[in-house]
């Protein structure tokens, strides 16, 4: 009997692989903020206060030197004017005998006894105030922000993947015979 022997290799195939690479590298970004504050100057002068007090003081008696040497004059002149007065007074009461008054003598009793104190009711005059302002001196300085800005890199390293096939062994098929074709049993 003669047999059909087949015999088979199946077909292989060999794959090698090497995976992408991607490799990141980063710098940060730098920011850098620099301010300078604003500010207010800020100056009030002083005002001026003026207060003259010759009104109030002249007015009780207490007087700079021209006012009181004006004063004086005038009351050496009333006191000149009303002692002429008073002379002539008396000289017309010395004069005048057919009053028959002892005149001498009532003239010398009457200038004994000093007239009696006058208490007189004054208004006090104000002080004279004056006050000067001065304006506020107002000085804004502006303030001031510097930014500096450096930014980030991305530094970056691909290499992709790559595929290697290859046949390692291909496909055969073999078929032989074995046995003979004579039968010899019969």
């Amino acid at each position: 009997m003669l047999r059909l022997n087949i015999s088979q290799q199946y077909a292989k195939i060999d794959i090698t692989t090497e995976r992408p690479f991607l490799g990141m590298k980063t710098t940060a970004s730098k920011l850098d903020i620099q301010t300078e504050p604003a500010t207010v100057e800020i100056r009030q002068p002083q005002g001026e206060l003026e207060i003259d007090n010759r009104p109030f003081r002249a007015s009780y008696g207490i007087k700079d030197h021209g006012e009181f040497l004006r004063d004086c004059a005038e009351l050496g002149k009333q006191t000149a004017l009303e002692t002429i007065g008073r002379i002539a007074q008396e000289g017309d009461r010395l004069a005048a005998i057919e009053t028959q008054e002892n005149a001498i003598a009532n003239i010398a009793a009457e200038s004994s006894y000093p007239p009696a104190p006058e208490i007189t009711w004054a208004h006090l005059e104000k002080p004279i105030i004056h006050y000067t302002a001065h304006p506020v001196e107002f000085t804004p300085i502006e303030g001031h922000v510097t930014i500096n800005v450096e930014p980030g890199t991305l530094d970056m390293d691909y290499r992709p993947g790559t595929v290697n096939i290859r046949m390692a062994q291909y496909q055969s098929i073999k078929m032989w015979t074995t046995g003979s074709a004579v039968d010899m049993s019969a």
